[in-house]
Formats: structure tokens, C-alpha cells, sequence
């Protein structure tokens, strides 16, 4: 037998091992992920938590709640939050913002919005929405 006969049948042999291998190894595809945890705030609770959703557009504009109030810029959003969270001391409620960045929106304008959330003593979380993305 030639020495390449005897390296084609190493081959074949590493092939069948590899095969075997595949073929017995068990292929879970669950991954017990835990989502991180925020530092910031705790839970949100419906009855003590006024919370608010701004949405983030890719031109700076932040829709509040439904889109029925559309805050043109960061400063309108400050003295909107602001506001709020007064409104809400009056009733003894803590506010809660949610941030809803659109696939699009450049990140400064989330971190415009998570700032401000900062700055006013505000429990934040920060989401990113893929709806209407298109291309790769």
C-alpha cells in the first residue's frame, strides 16, 4: 500500500469519527438566557407607576404614548417629562419612562431622551423596535 492510500484512509477514518460525533452529540437549541438586570429602577407597578412611552424617530422627534403629542425636540421632551413628574408627585405616584427607539433613529436621540430621564430622577428603559425594517 502506497502512502497515499495510507493518508486517504486516515481521512475517510476522521470523516466517519466526525459523522459519529454529529451524529450522537445532543443539540440543544434552548439557551437559558437571563436579560440583564437594571441597577436604576425596580419593577414598575400599574397602581403607584405613571409610565410613559416616548418613541424615538430617526429625525429627532419624540411621539409620546399613542403619537397623539409629538415633542420636536430634546428640550420640549425635558420640560414635557418635567411636567409630568410634577403632576405626578401631587398624586404620590413615581413616573416611569419607557424609550422606544425606532430601528433608524441615531442613537443620539436615545441617549438625548435617557439623559433627560437621568437629569429628572426618572426610572427609564430603552427598547428597540425592528417593525418596518427593510433590507439586510
Amino acid at each position: 500500500m502506497s502512502k497515499k492510500g495510507i493518508i486517504l484512509r486516515l481521512i475517510d477514518v476522521v470523516f466517519i469519527l466526525l459523522f459519529a460525533f454529529i451524529a450522537v452529540s445532543q443539540v440543544d437549541m434552548t439557551l437559558a438566557i437571563d436579560p440583564p438586570k437594571s441597577v436604576e429602577s425596580g419593577p414598575f407597578k400599574n397602581d403607584s407607576t405613571e409610565v410613559v412611552t416616548v418613541c424615538v424617530l430617526n429625525d429627532g422627534k419624540y411621539p409620546i404614548d399613542d403619537g397623539q403629542l409629538v415633542l420636536a425636540d430634546s428640550l420640549s421632551l425635558h420640560n414635557y417629562l418635567r411636567q409630568v413628574s410634577a403632576n405626578a408627585a401631587k398624586t404620590g405616584k413615581a413616573v416611569g419612562v419607557r424609550i422606544r427607539a425606532n430601528w433608524d433613529s441615531p442613537i443620539e436621540y436615545s441617549l438625548a431622551a435617557a439623559n433627560i430621564c437621568r437629569s429628572l430622577g426618572l426610572s427609564k428603559g430603552l427598547d428597540v423596535a425592528g417593525i418596518g425594517r427593510r433590507g439586510p
